[in-house]
């Protein structure tokens, strides 16, 4: 404990305690209880195979139930490993914080964050297979009655005139503010750090296709685009669209989902730094880019872009909204659905 936990937890509201459940020859097994002076915001983790936890008020308590050790200490990095992925896995700003175990412990952080990601795939497999088949029904009623194109699919097709590309369809002035977002995206893309981190984009493969890209989505309700890993698919092809729109002076609200909470907080961060926003931009006013996770989410009014998870997009489906206000839907990552 004194090796492991301290130096890395240093926290002068936290009084650490140890108990030994089941000290034998050849095994021995421990528990640890962590109490805090005053209440803490931290999202427990609490599903560890091996390991009863038990969270109540200002005390948490994590026991080995069928896991031991050949010695005390090792029974007591064991346990505080434990504790500390519990406390701090669901935390962006403690991520890195196995880095700092020695290397046995480091790993077996590094496996309970495969196990949790296990666990959370499953979950999204089950959930996406439930509301797949209400979406099926709902597509197969639509195209009974005639309807294939949804009304968002109508706007996005829109030309600069402000008229729509679908035969039959009447047309429309072209939405107020058009010239605001025009002027918005040219300040945005005339800005020093656009133009440097302009330089960076223009040497990925993406961007040689980026008009077919565009022309294909613009036409079609659902494009599938296959490219090699680090191509720049999750960053680019967000971007694109998002300048196509913004250009045109069209309106968009884009969602990138994210089978991870740190994949769609960190793309979140490249692609606002590619925008040429500040450092700390990312989910405010002076931002387009923003985020979404579960228990927290940084977006504005402003926000163009989030990416998201695929839990917090099968919520949206849930509510009485649905995605109405949202004009581009992407599925990242798509080849890991099941």
């Amino acid at each position: 404990m004194e090796l492991y936990l301290t130096p890395i937890f240093r926290d002068s509201n936290a009084k650490i305690t140890y108990k030994i459940i089941s000290p034998t020859t050849y095994s021995c097994r421990h528990s640890v209880t962590i109490s805090w002076t005053k209440e803490q915001q931290l999202a427990y983790v609490l599903d560890i195979p091996a390991v009863s936890c038990s969270a109540q008020y200002e005390q948490v308590t994590y026991s080995a139930i069928t896991v031991a050790t050949v010695s005390e200490q090792q029974s007591e990095s064991y346990i505080s490993t434990v504790a500390l992925f519990s406390m701090f896995s669901c935390s962006p700003k403690e991520e890195k914080i196995y880095l700092r175990l020695p290397t046995a412990w480091r790993e077996l952080y590094k496996d309970l964050l495969e196990q949790q990601q296990l666990r959370t795939d499953a979950a999204d497999r089950l959930t996406i297979k439930k509301f797949r088949a209400v979406i099926q029904d709902q597509v197969e009623q639509e195209e009974t009655d005639g309807v294939v194109l949804t009304s968002r699919f109508k706007q996005r097709n829109q030309g600069n005139n402000g008229t729509s590309n679908v035969p039959g369809s009447p047309q429309k002035p072209a939405s107020e503010g058009s010239d605001s977002l025009r002027d918005l995206w040219a300040y945005k893309a005339s800005t020093p750090a656009f133009q440097h981190m302009l330089q960076v984009r223009n040497t990925l493969p993406v961007l040689q296709y980026r008009q077919s890209i565009l022309s294909t989505i613009d036409k079609h309700q659902v494009t599938i685009i296959c490219g090699e890993t680090g191509c720049g698919k999750s960053t680019q092809i967000p971007s694109f669209i998002l300048e196509h729109e913004l250009s045109k002076g069209v309106p968009c609200k884009i969602f990138c989902t994210e089978p991870r909470r740190i994949s769609a907080i960190s793309l979140a961060q490249r692609v606002s730094e590619e925008l040429g926003e500040g450092p700390n931009a990312l989910g405010t006013a002076r931002s387009l880019v923003g985020y979404a996770i579960r228990l927290e989410s940084k977006t504005s009014q402003q926000t163009r872009l989030i990416y998201a998870t695929v839990g917090v997009v099968l919520r949206m489906l849930e509510s009485s909204q649905r995605l109405e206000k949202v004009t581009h839907l992407i599925i990242d990552e798509v080849h890991e659905r099941r």
